[in-house]
């Protein structure tokens, strides 16, 4: 990974980037003596992809999309972020979350578990399930695995009216997910996206909320980002 990169982490992730960005930044420091051989991102996608980031972590990593269409553009995304040498450490598969075979020392989800498990279509047993699933059978001994998610505020009534959790995104609160062994939050404002709506200009908004998510963060337990991470036992 670049010093420019590592600068700018938030250029690996989608919408509300920098809100997004925060929680890993706050994971690496904590963790910052971890080091695995393999890693596996799920659910990579055209305009938000952390393989890059992982890199920091492990040597090699699979970078997975559930359907082919879309990873040559999220490897040209990926690359142009990359030296030559590093893009060649991953490799772009196609993956099902509910279908793995195989094991890897670091596992890292981002907007996955929210869109696989609709609240229409299955329970937070589910969730668990798939969570403790992805640590005996798919983590090796001393693995992490990393989830990052859509966090439940106060303001959530607020984006709903906007259209957001139109089409049954699970949003967690604290304590739905199985207790892990780090938890990181941020932000009250990034759970809604200008820039998907309103392209460039949109952008410039979700920097300034952002800037306002760093002042209220501290304030409340009730984020719009919610990392979890989980150690499989050595």
């Amino acid at each position: 990974m670049t010093p420019a990169l590592a600068a700018a982490p938030w250029r690996c992730f989608g919408w509300s980037a920098r809100a997004w960005s925060h929680p890993w930044g706050a994971f690496l420091r904590e963790h910052a003596g971890w080091r695995g051989r393999s890693g596996l991102e799920i659910g990579s996608g055209v305009h938000s992809s952390l393989a890059p980031l992982m890199l920091a972590l492990v040597q090699q990593v699979e970078c997975s999309a559930h359907v082919a269409d879309s990873l040559p553009m999220i490897e040209a995304r990926n690359s142009a972020l990359l030296p030559a040498a590093d893009a060649k450490r991953i490799r772009y598969p196609v993956r099902d979350l509910r279908a793995l075979r195989g094991q890897w020392d670091l596992i890292v989800m981002k907007s996955v578990l929210g869109g696989v498990y609709r609240t229409q279509e299955a329970s937070l047993a589910d969730v668990h399930a798939n969570v403790g699933r992805l640590i005996d059978q798919h983590l090796t001994p001393g693995g992490l695995l990393v989830t990052l998610d859509n966090g439940r505020t106060w303001l959530e009534p607020l984006w709903a009216r906007f259209g957001a959790r139109r089409n049954g995104w699970r949003v967690f609160s604290r304590g739905d997910l199985p207790t892990p062994d780090a938890m990181y939050g941020f932000g009250v404002l990034g759970g809604f996206s200008a820039a998907t709506r309103l392209g460039a200009v949109g952008r410039l908004i979700d920097d300034v909320l952002y800037v306002a998510d760093r002042v209220l963060s501290p304030l409340t337990r009730r984020h719009a980002v919610l990392m979890h991470v989980y150690r499989k036992p050595p």
